[in-house]
């Protein structure tokens, strides 16, 4: 099976408008998210692998799991 291709802009948004603008993270809307794959690979776009994040939220997260 073809690997599929990282997220455009376009997607995110619609992804996100899709969630009400929700973080993952603390529940409440924001303007700003961030879509952030649980398993760090881009490719996979399954609707379970991604979160939405605020920017400090998906940082935070990067950096406890030290990337």
């Amino acid at each position: 099976m073809p690997k599929e291709r990282p997220l455009t802009d376009s997607q995110k948004e619609a992804i996100i408008d899709r969630r009400g603008h929700r973080s993952d993270g603390d529940g409440k809307v924001h303007r700003k998210l961030e879509v952030h794959h649980k398993d760090r690979d881009p490719s996979n776009n399954d609707p379970a692998n991604l979160r939405l994040l605020t920017p400090t939220e998906h940082e935070e997260l990067h950096k406890r799991a030290g990337r």
